[in-house]
């Protein structure tokens, strides 16, 4: 998969990047909202899954959230906080986020949180190649 992560903590970027490659899936890396906006309308390739935290800088993650659907985005969003108060659940479940992950995050569920989209992205892609083949 082609996973967009975004975090303004190296330390977060760094481990999740060795989690998603071990996993076979391929990071690309923004440091704020602002970047990811921009990664989004210039990649050569869509991103299938995006992995954002929900506070930082400029762009909060439910500001990157909201642009990337504006833009059409469908595929999956995980949003990771360490500010589980702050957040606005209801808003993000509005913008069909698929989950939220409190951090430190466990690895384990992390994995099973991005295979999860995997699978659903796979899924999605073979109905597609179905309706289009019908």
């Amino acid at each position: 998969m082609n996973v967009l992560v975004v975090d303004d903590e190296s330390g977060i970027r760094s481990v999740l990047a060795m989690i998603l490659k071990l996993a076979g899936h391929q990071a690309h890396f923004a440091t704020d909202g602002d970047e990811a906006l921009e990664m989004f309308d210039r990649a050569p390739a869509p991103f299938d899954l995006v992995i954002t935290d929900h506070q930082m800088a400029r762009v909060s993650g439910l500001e990157l959230a909201r642009g990337l659907r504006s833009k059409g985005f469908k595929r999956d969003i995980i949003v990771v906080t360490a500010y589980a108060a702050t957040l606005d659940q209801h808003e993000y479940e509005k913008l069909d986020i698929v989950g939220i992950m409190k951090k430190p995050f466990d690895i384990t569920e992390l994995r099973r949180w991005v295979e999860s989209c995997r699978l659903r992205s796979e899924k999605a892609v073979s109905a597609v190649m179905t309706v289009a083949a019908g």
